[in-house]
């Protein structure tokens, strides 16, 4: 389980940044959804939703905020570090969250409505040995470093 680095009052604190935050979406006719990353206690990024400004999908407040914590911190590892954010993450940014390894999502409004959206169809084709050797060759050379 999860616990903040701050608990109680400093947690709706950084609540009130997130949402000052979220209201710069509205200059661009974004959905209103503002974030914070937090390490020890300290905003090393805020963010807002950007996809209608930029014309880009995953420029969600939670991947814009992940993105400029990992520039900032030179590193995709955001190993001690807490996501805040005005409204329940989508699934995209669950997952940006756990692949930069940030510890704990913190966030106010519920989803109301989750996207219904298609699951595109994944084909495998069956000559598969290059990207697979690619991989490998890769990973073991990692390892010999």
């Amino acid at each position: 389980m999860c616990v903040p680095f701050y608990i109680g009052d400093n947690m709706d604190k950084y609540m009130e940044i997130a949402l000052k935050e979220a209201k710069k979406s509205l200059k661009t006719d974004d959905v209103p959804v503002g974030a914070l990353i937090v390490e020890d206690g300290k905003i090393i990024a805020k963010c807002h939703n950007t996809r209608e400004k930029t014309h880009q999908i995953t420029k969600h407040a939670e991947i814009n905020a992940i993105e400029k914590a990992c520039k900032k911190k030179k590193t995709w590892h955001l190993n001690n570090c807490e996501l805040y954010v005005t409204l329940e993450p989508c699934s995209m940014c669950i997952e940006a969250a756990k692949q930069a390894r940030i510890k704990c999502i913190i966030y106010a409004a519920k989803q109301e409505k989750k996207a219904n959206l298609k699951t595109p169809e994944l084909i495998q084709i069956k000559n598969v040995e290059n990207s697979k050797n690619l991989l490998k060759d890769f990973f073991k050379n990692k390892r010999n470093k």
